[in-house]
């Protein structure tokens, strides 16, 4: 079997079942044989990364992850697809093992904006992410300026996460509220959704262009990757 496409799932569930519909209704394929062959691996037990970040005492995702890897290496899939911006703290590690690439959704998505002519960015993500500073040296390699929420809509951002979108209830709509004021008063031209529940958000809220989803750019890397058209 030529299985093209590997993603680690279960960072969150829904994101992942997320991802796979939005790469179905992405592709144009008048027939199921023109879809992509994936494997997806929802392995919802692999450990908070965000808490791991924040305090190293806690379980470390990082040998789930492995276990992924080296099962995807044996399936021999092409390309990997983890939806999880926080899961990529440990990029490296995982570039290390696995045998196919894998697609950096941190990178990819500076590297558009910057494409785009885009000079300030808002970057919406959880404390880990904020914390290890993922998306802010990404924007500096890209000559972005970046900006992220003060301290109460930082807490906005992680319960929307938490609280709402991982725990499967309607979001409180006054967070969001909070959330994009700041980020215009900050004058930000995008909001990086820098994490794949809030990527659900956007479709659930019907965001505008100035919400940029990370998943949205991988799956057109990854159709134009496989020579697949796009709907």
């Amino acid at each position: 079997m030529n299985y093209q496409l590997g993603i680690i799932g279960g960072v969150g569930s829904e994101a992942s079942a997320y991802l796979y519909e939005k790469i179905l209704r992405a592709t144009k394929a008048p027939t199921d044989q023109d879809h992509l062959n994936m494997v997806i691996l929802n392995h919802a037990e692999i450990a908070d990364r965000t808490s791991y970040i924040l305090d190293h005492t806690n379980d470390n995702p990082l040998p789930y992850f492995m276990e992924d890897l080296h099962l995807l290496n044996q399936i021999g899939v092409k390309l990997i697809l983890i939806p999880c911006n926080t899961s990529h703290f440990f990029y490296d590690e995982f570039q290390k093992v696995s045998h196919a690439p894998i697609y950096h959704l941190i990178d990819h998505t500076t590297e558009r904006l910057k494409k785009e002519g885009i000079k300030r960015v808002g970057i919406l993500a959880t404390d880990g992410t904020i914390k290890s500073q993922l998306y802010q040296k990404s924007c500096e390699s890209q000559q972005l300026e970046w900006v992220i929420p003060n301290q109460e809509n930082q807490q906005h951002v992680m319960s929307l996460i938490y609280d709402d979108i991982k725990a499967g209830k309607p979001i409180h709509k006054d967070k969001l509220i909070s959330i994009i004021k700041e980020m215009e008063e900050q004058q930000v031209e995008r909001m990086i959704l820098a994490c794949t529940e809030l990527s659900i958000l956007k479709e659930r809220e019907q965001l505008d262009e100035r919400f940029v989803d990370p998943l949205e750019i991988a799956i057109d890397y990854t159709l134009e990757m496989f020579h697949k058209q796009k709907r």
